[in-house]
């Protein structure tokens, strides 16, 4: 096998696998992958099945907040501080504090 057919063969089989080649080019790739050992590995490999063990990840998802949220967050923060100066203008004027 030339090193030129064993590259035109790496480019075609993704398209190979997705039956996206035509009937000519399947001819010449399948014709190819029985000679060429190196080039049949690489087939299997592309074919055959990935095993990927589930792990817990360990990092912590991060909490973001959209713009409407944090809008919504700095309302409700200047009105507690209202609130709470109401609180304290209203129990100075009662108990006649000043």
């Amino acid at each position: 096998m030339n090193r030129f057919e064993c590259e035109l063969v790496n480019d075609l089989l993704p398209g190979y696998i997705d039956k996206k080649t035509s009937i000519e080019t399947n001819q010449f790739i399948e014709e190819h992958i029985k000679e060429c050992q190196e080039c049949r590995d690489l087939y299997e490999a592309m074919v055959g099945e990935v095993v990927v063990e589930n792990q817990r990840s360990t990092y912590k998802k991060k909490f973001r907040i959209n713009s409407i949220g944090k809008m919504v967050l700095i309302v409700l923060g200047y009105l507690a501080i209202v609130v709470i100066g109401l609180v304290i203008y209203t129990y100075i004027l009662v108990n006649g504090v000043l």
